[in-house]
Protein backbone atom coordinates (compact mmCIF):
# COMPACT_ATOMS: atom_id res chain seq x y z
CA UNK A 1 0.00 0.00 0.00
CA UNK A 2 1.21 3.43 -1.06
CA UNK A 3 1.92 5.64 2.01
CA UNK A 4 -1.28 8.03 2.33
CA UNK A 5 0.52 10.59 3.58
CA UNK A 6 2.90 11.30 0.27
CA UNK A 7 0.41 12.28 -3.47
CA UNK A 8 1.71 10.57 -6.17
CA UNK A 9 0.75 14.29 -7.49
CA UNK A 10 -1.40 16.74 -6.91
CA UNK A 11 -5.21 17.55 -8.54
CA UNK A 12 -5.20 21.37 -9.74
CA UNK A 13 -7.73 21.63 -12.28
CA UNK A 14 -10.72 19.24 -12.79
CA UNK A 15 -13.35 19.32 -15.80
CA UNK A 16 -16.85 17.51 -14.66
CA UNK A 17 -18.95 17.97 -17.74
CA UNK A 18 -20.31 15.75 -20.86
CA UNK A 19 -17.56 15.75 -23.16
CA UNK A 20 -19.51 14.82 -25.95
CA UNK A 21 -22.64 16.52 -25.44
CA UNK A 22 -25.72 13.47 -25.21
CA UNK A 23 -23.34 11.05 -25.72
CA UNK A 24 -20.50 10.66 -22.65
CA UNK A 25 -19.73 11.95 -19.76
CA UNK A 26 -16.43 13.01 -17.91
CA UNK A 27 -14.58 13.52 -14.91
CA UNK A 28 -10.88 15.23 -15.62
CA UNK A 29 -8.66 15.28 -13.03
CA UNK A 30 -5.02 17.20 -14.21
CA UNK A 31 -1.81 17.89 -12.54
CA UNK A 32 -1.16 20.96 -14.02
CA UNK A 33 -1.12 23.28 -17.55
CA UNK A 34 1.63 21.71 -18.79
CA UNK A 35 2.14 19.63 -22.21
CA UNK A 36 3.59 17.05 -19.89
CA UNK A 37 1.22 16.66 -16.85
CA UNK A 38 0.22 13.84 -15.07
CA UNK A 39 -4.02 13.05 -15.63
CA UNK A 40 -6.58 10.38 -15.13
CA UNK A 41 -9.55 11.50 -16.97
CA UNK A 42 -13.01 9.05 -16.09
CA UNK A 43 -15.24 8.68 -19.16
CA UNK A 44 -18.83 7.00 -19.27
CA UNK A 45 -21.52 6.59 -21.75
CA UNK A 46 -24.60 8.29 -21.09
CA UNK A 47 -27.07 5.42 -22.88
CA UNK A 48 -26.49 2.20 -20.88
CA UNK A 49 -24.34 -0.25 -22.48
CA UNK A 50 -26.25 -2.57 -25.42
CA UNK A 51 -25.43 -6.27 -26.38
CA UNK A 52 -21.69 -5.07 -28.54
CA UNK A 53 -20.44 -2.99 -25.80
CA UNK A 54 -21.24 -6.22 -23.19
CA UNK A 55 -20.10 -8.82 -25.52
CA UNK A 56 -16.32 -6.48 -26.47
CA UNK A 57 -16.24 -6.10 -22.69
CA UNK A 58 -16.31 -2.25 -22.94
CA UNK A 59 -19.51 -1.84 -20.96
CA UNK A 60 -18.35 0.03 -17.97
CA UNK A 61 -16.15 3.35 -17.26
CA UNK A 62 -13.38 3.92 -18.86
CA UNK A 63 -9.84 5.41 -17.23
CA UNK A 64 -7.11 7.16 -19.08
CA UNK A 65 -4.28 8.56 -18.58
CA UNK A 66 -1.37 10.68 -19.89
CA UNK A 67 0.17 7.28 -20.90
CA UNK A 68 -1.95 7.04 -23.64
CA UNK A 69 -3.17 4.09 -21.47
CA UNK A 70 -7.36 3.00 -21.82
CA UNK A 71 -9.31 0.58 -19.26
CA UNK A 72 -12.64 -0.53 -18.80
CA UNK A 73 -13.46 -0.87 -15.04
CA UNK A 74 -10.02 -0.37 -13.64
CA UNK A 75 -10.43 0.76 -10.11
CA UNK A 76 -11.32 -1.58 -7.26
CA UNK A 77 -11.59 0.57 -4.72
CA UNK A 78 -11.57 4.81 -4.26
CA UNK A 79 -11.71 6.66 -0.98
CA UNK A 80 -11.83 10.58 -0.40
CA UNK A 81 -9.57 11.36 2.49
CA UNK A 82 -9.00 14.70 3.58
CA UNK A 83 -6.87 16.40 1.30
CA UNK A 84 -6.48 12.76 -0.52
CA UNK A 85 -8.10 10.86 -3.39
CA UNK A 86 -7.12 7.56 -2.70
CA UNK A 87 -7.14 5.25 -6.20
CA UNK A 88 -6.71 1.65 -5.61
CA UNK A 89 -6.58 -0.28 -9.20
CA UNK A 90 -7.24 -4.09 -10.24
CA UNK A 91 -3.77 -5.60 -12.08
CA UNK A 92 -4.85 -5.47 -15.11
CA UNK A 93 -5.41 -1.19 -15.15
CA UNK A 94 -2.02 -1.08 -13.55
CA UNK A 95 -0.45 -2.46 -16.84
CA UNK A 96 -2.82 -0.63 -19.14
CA UNK A 97 -2.50 2.42 -17.74
CA UNK A 98 0.84 1.95 -17.01
CA UNK A 99 1.12 2.98 -13.21
CA UNK A 100 4.08 2.79 -10.66
CA UNK A 101 1.66 0.79 -8.41
CA UNK A 102 -1.90 -0.36 -7.66
CA UNK A 103 -2.68 2.03 -5.56
CA UNK A 104 -2.38 5.90 -6.67
CA UNK A 105 -2.82 8.80 -4.11
CA UNK A 106 -3.90 11.76 -5.33
CA UNK A 107 -3.40 15.34 -3.20
CA UNK A 108 -6.11 17.97 -3.78
CA UNK A 109 -5.54 21.31 -4.11
CA UNK A 110 -7.54 23.54 -1.78
CA UNK A 111 -9.24 24.89 -4.54
CA UNK A 112 -11.16 21.70 -5.87
CA UNK A 113 -14.67 21.71 -4.84
CA UNK A 114 -14.04 17.97 -3.26
CA UNK A 115 -17.97 17.59 -3.59
CA UNK A 116 -18.22 18.28 -6.84
CA UNK A 117 -15.78 15.90 -7.64
CA UNK A 118 -17.03 13.09 -5.46
CA UNK A 119 -20.56 13.62 -7.47
CA UNK A 120 -19.30 13.43 -10.63
CA UNK A 121 -16.93 10.21 -9.95
CA UNK A 122 -19.82 8.23 -8.68
CA UNK A 123 -22.32 9.44 -11.96
CA UNK A 124 -19.45 7.66 -13.67
CA UNK A 125 -18.05 4.74 -11.75
CA UNK A 126 -21.21 3.32 -11.10
CA UNK A 127 -21.86 3.25 -14.62
CA UNK A 128 -22.71 -0.06 -16.77
CA UNK A 129 -21.07 -3.60 -15.21
CA UNK A 130 -21.85 -3.80 -11.40
CA UNK A 131 -19.05 -6.32 -11.29
CA UNK A 132 -17.16 -3.57 -12.10
CA UNK A 133 -17.87 -0.71 -10.09
CA UNK A 134 -15.44 0.13 -7.34
CA UNK A 135 -16.02 0.27 -3.52
CA UNK A 136 -16.67 4.07 -2.51
CA UNK A 137 -16.23 5.73 0.71
CA UNK A 138 -16.13 8.99 1.65
CA UNK A 139 -13.96 9.48 4.71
Amino acid sequence: MADRTVPYWTIRHVEIKEAVPGQTFTVFMLENDSEDARYFDLQRMLEEPGPQEIDLELDSYCIVSESEGVDYGGLAEVTMLPGRLALQFRPAAVEELDLPSAEIILGIDPGIDVQELWAGMQKVLTYGNHLKVPAMRFM
